[in-house]
């Protein structure tokens, strides 16, 4: 029992409960230099695809073909944004965002190494525009912050489970604070919003 227990046990803290009853996907935060200055690589969704003309990460969907979220992550990016995969150097995982819409996001990070924006032959199926946002940006600015509520909403019966009268109606779950960048002309928020606050706000205690 012991041995089983451990096993079971074993890297608990990275594991994510049901993960892939989820919808699961996989992002790169991508670093290049120009003029010895960093940039984050973003990308404005097609019109035409799912959340178009948001601004996100480089990334996707996980599919069952992936070897895992980092493979996911590299195979999306390639796609989008029309580079070789020997031009995308790998740091490491940043973390995983469990958003309360269903969402599991792995997020990556990783060094894009070109020298010259026109490097990217980013796929306009996909992608409208490619923004690059220097790092001192976020680093120098602080996000405004409002708030977004989430309901749910039963799809069984409470008398086939015996369930408190309460559970027949919606109820709210707990609000939570929402970020919004903007640089550009452009907005950035939401989950990518989220994850570069994080990103930042440990960047600035190295």
């Amino acid at each position: 029992m012991e041995n089983s227990l451990w096993k079971v046990l074993k890297n608990g803290e990275k594991r994510v409960i049901g993960k892939y009853r989820h919808l699961v996907s996989a992002v790169i935060i991508g670093i290049v230099k120009f003029d010895k200055k960093d940039y984050i690589i973003f990308e404005k969704r097609a019109l035409n695809i799912r959340q178009g003309g948001e601004i996100s990460f480089p990334g996707g969907k996980y599919e069952s073909t992936d070897m895992d979220t980092k493979h996911t992550a590299l195979r999306e990016t390639v796609e989008e944004l029309g580079i070789e995969c020997t031009k995308i150097q790998m740091l490491g995982k940043f973390g995983t965002l469990v958003n309360p819409s269903g969402v599991i996001l792995d997020v990556y990070v990783a060094k894009i190494d070109i020298k010259d924006p026109s490097e990217i032959k980013y796929n306009s199926d996909e992608v409208e525009k490619i923004i690059f946002v220097p790092v001192e940006f976020f680093m120098e600015n602080l996000p405004r912050v409002e708030k977004i509520g989430l309901e749910n909403i039963p799809y069984f019966s409470i008398e086939k489970f015996s369930l408190p009268k309460r559970y027949e109606k919606s109820w709210s779950g707990r609000a939570r604070e929402v970020y919004f960048y903007s640089y550009g002309g452009e907005i950035i928020w939401g989950i990518t919003a989220e994850i570069i606050y994080e990103f930042v706000k440990i960047l600035k205690k190295r």
